[in-house]
């Protein structure tokens, strides 16, 4: 710690922090303890127009202590000491900074500060604590008054006074606190993605995918306008290109094939040729979305510029969405469910799921009196 690195730790007692031991200070005299509340005084005075002036009286005080380490003269209180006495008795080597030298050794202020910015901006959380220390240590004879009360401060005056300058600064500097959710956002519709069950007696095989995939376009491409159909109601019937197509105006953007399936070498053609020809004879976005895909099977649809998703693409990019762009992919496959498929089941079975993950929320308002008390117990 900062202080127990400059100050001899008989002054730290047994403890962990940088409290001094109980009683310390006891034996400061009247006169002393006037000159250490004038060096807070005017530390607080100056900190109003410039922050950096707290680190600068601290910086004085720590560089007369590591000369009195040396220099019994700095060792007792002396309220006669001035400017020109320090100068005279340490030679400063730095035009930029205030350095003084004893013997061969060089004391300087601007490391001292450097160890204040890391200390309070990083370690204490006072970001606002300037991060310039050559602009302050660079006019630090504009603040010579401080200098001389923190030379003539005894030791254990100069230890006093070091606490409650920091006193001061965690007082005045506000403290940058990370704003945290307690407790934080869930994550439902990667949830839904991961965990829900996509079949049930009462839906048709695929709905449920394809209601999860109607919920994650709306959700990725809320600007478009989306026309989608019931499950295994034939896309051309319907005169749509694949099962979720996106428009902008009249334009025809995406076009999104659904497969509850794995795709491989054996089954692309089959089951995405379509969508090969829409990549290839339209100037929409041609989009597969499958459980899995075979390298070889991407490989071929990438070549016909057919866009390719499977669960784990889709399980990448939701790490990266909010809770709220979550929700309304989820609010997309609720809709699908309610208003596309029309299949209440459907509807209640996935509310109850979400009652289970992420019971705060809204959509909730839908799910069934009858259904409430099993919302923690099906998934």
């Amino acid at each position: 710690m900062f202080l127990q690195s400059h100050f001899p730790a008989t002054y730290f007692g047994n403890q962990s922090d940088l409290s001094a031991s109980d009683g310390f200070g006891d034996g400061i005299s009247d006169a002393e303890r006037n000159v250490i509340d004038a060096l807070v005084s005017e530390a607080g005075t100056q900190f109003a127009s410039s922050k950096g002036t707290l680190g600068l009286a601290i910086d004085f005080v720590v560089l007369a202590e590591e000369l009195a380490k040396y220099d019994d003269w700095l060792a007792g209180f002396n309220p006669d000491i001035t400017v020109d006495d320090i100068l005279d008795r340490y030679e400063s080597t730095a035009k930029s900074s205030l350095t003084l030298k004893r013997g061969d050794t060089r004391e300087g202020i601007r490391a001292f500060h450097n160890e204040l910015i890391e200390l309070f901006r990083e370690d204490l959380n006072r970001t606002n604590f300037p991060s310039s220390p050559g602009h302050h240590t660079g006019e630090w004879e504009r603040y010579d008054d401080m200098l001389e009360l923190a030379f003539r401060l005894s030791r254990d005056g100069r230890f006093v006074a070091a606490q409650e300058l920091f006193d001061l600064g965690l007082e005045r500097l506000e403290s940058s606190e990370y704003e945290r959710r307690d407790p934080p956002f869930e994550e439902p519709f990667l949830k839904v993605l991961r965990d829900y069950t996509r079949k049930a007696p009462n839906e048709q095989g695929g709905s449920a995918y394809q209601a999860l995939c109607y919920g994650y376009v709306k959700a990725e491409w809320p600007h478009l306008s989306l026309r989608a159909s019931k499950v295994r109601t034939g896309s051309s019937r319907q005169q749509r290109y694949g099962d979720i197509d996106g428009y902008h105006g009249p334009d025809l953007m995406i076009s999104v094939e659904v497969k509850d399936r794995v795709i491989d070498e054996s089954n692309v053609s089959a089951e995405l040729g379509t969508m090969m020809k829409v990549a290839q004879n339209t100037t929409a976005i041609a989009i597969a979305i499958c459980t899995e895909v075979s390298p070889e099977a991407r490989e071929t649809l990438e070549e016909a510029d057919v866009r390719v998703l499977d669960d784990e693409d889709i399980s990448r990019q939701l790490r990266f969405w909010d809770y709220h762009k979550q929700n309304r992919a989820l609010h997309g496959m609720v809709h699908f469910f309610a208003n596309i498929e029309e299949n209440p089941d459907g509807v209640q079975r996935l509310l109850r799921f979400v009652a289970s993950i992420d019971p705060d929320n809204r959509v909730l308002d839908h799910l069934a009196d009858s259904d409430v008390q099993m919302g923690l117990d099906e998934t």
